[in-house]
């Protein structure tokens, strides 16, 4: 990865939408339980336990890290990338198959509560769970674009651009002002996600052909850099968003094509399912 592309917009709208999973989770959850008393502290505690365990394993990773030099950095960083780019993509997928039947069942487990059917902490336990999966691919994805050579900055100012904007988004969507724009929202915002997951691929597969874990099988298999370099504005731009390389191995290529077609064909069966 170039340091000097503006990365913290990849890393914001990641966090970004995780964050916004965060934030409809909870905002279902204080709808569904208005009328239940001392029920915010035990959302209010589940939200604090589960950022505690996100910053923990932010803390680990890089310990994991460490431990792991022994079997080859490049190996690990390409490691790291891929699960990324799985985890990524697996959220998509996911929230496309689930997202209504959640809300159903976040409303039936509020309405449980509500009715004195299941305790209290039940709220807690949703929460925690909820965030820590979030919270996990936040980590996860964030230390992917550390071992690619990222500024430590600039994955700062995505992190914090995403939860802010992820937040006022998630206020936004719980009082009613964004109900007429949420169908676009999501599917924009998935079709993003498809693409980072696509780029971080192909990055992953990089390191494990510096490693000689893969094999390249040609690079470059063409040179587009006096077409259009990858350094450019414009360039700079494609591979932010699309994750356009100028001078890809035919491993690289081939990575890219079949994580976006087959992310897209599974895009298409999770909305009819």
């Amino acid at each position: 990865m170039e340091t000097n592309s503006p990365y913290y917009l990849q890393i914001a709208i990641v966090v970004f939408r995780e964050v916004l999973e965060i934030a409809l989770i909870l905002g279902i959850l204080i709808s569904a339980t208005k009328e239940v008393e001392n029920r915010t502290k035990w959302i209010v505690a589940g939200l604090g336990l589960g950022v505690g365990a996100s910053v923990l394993l932010a803390f680990f990773t890089d310990r994991i890290s460490s431990t792991l030099d022994g079997m080859g950095q490049e190996f690990f960083n390409g490691l790291i990338l891929l699960s990324a780019s799985f985890m990524i993509g697996w959220t998509v997928l996911w929230m496309q198959k689930h997202a209504k039947s959640l809300s159903g069942e976040l409303k039936r487990l509020g309405n449980s509560v509500k009715e004195g059917k299941k305790p209290l902490y039940a709220l807690m336990i949703v929460v925690l769970l909820s965030v820590i999966r979030e919270g996990a691919e936040i980590v996860l994805f964030s230390y992917s674009y550390f071992v690619s050579g990222v500024e430590v900055y600039q994955i700062i100012v995505g992190l914090l651009t995403g939860l802010f904007c992820g937040s006022l988004l998630g206020l936004a969507l719980y009082f009613g002002l964004l109900k007429a724009f949420g169908k676009y929202f999501f599917m924009v915002s998935s079709w993003l996600l498809i693409f980072f997951a696509s780029a971080t691929a192909t990055t992953g597969i990089r390191f494990w052909s510096d490693a000689q874990i893969v094999d390249p099988l040609i690079d470059p298999i063409f040179d587009a850099s006096q077409i259009l370099s990858q350094n450019s504005i414009f360039g700079k731009f494609l591979h932010l968003v699309f994750g356009y390389i100028d001078k890809p191995s035919l491993t690289q290529l081939i990575t890219y094509f079949v994580v976006l077609i087959g992310l897209a064909v599974g895009l298409k069966i999770a909305k009819k399912i």
